[in-house]
Parts: C-alpha cells; sequence; structure tokens
C-alpha cells in the first residue's frame, strides 16, 4: 500500500500538538504535586495527538478515507 502524503493542515497540527505537549511536560516539572500531575497528563494527550499517525499505522486502522 502506498504511503500517502500528509496534508499541510497535517503537518502545523503535529507540530502544535509536539509543541503544546512538550511546553506541558517542562511546566509539570517545575509545578506543585497536584499540577503536576494534571499537567502530566495533558502533556502525554498532546504527544500522543502528535503520534497519532504512526500509532494508527501501527493498530492497522486506516484514515477512514478513500483516496
Amino acid at each position: 500500500m502506498p504511503r500517502r502524503r500528509s496534508s499541510t493542515g497535517e503537518m502545523i497540527s503535529t507540530l502544535c500538538f509536539l509543541g503544546v505537549g512538550l511546553w506541558s511536560l517542562g511546566e509539570a516539572a517545575l509545578a506543585p504535586w497536584p499540577k503536576a500531575a494534571v499537567l502530566a497528563l495533558c502533556a502525554l494527550a498532546c504527544l500522543a495527538g502528535a503520534a497519532r499517525h504512526p500509532i494508527a499505522r501501527a493498530l492497522g486502522s486506516g484514515s477512514g478515507r478513500r483516496e
């Protein structure tokens, strides 16, 4: 199966998820405990959002779109 090129919007959203995830992780390292736990959870969710395409490929699920 040929790989589909990602669109500019997908690349921008991936970079945004990655940036917010890394920023949240850095803030979590400096925050007091309850706030750090919430920020770390948000950071993990954002990093998972940044890795959504490789995760979908690993799980074998497509995007649902036909080309």
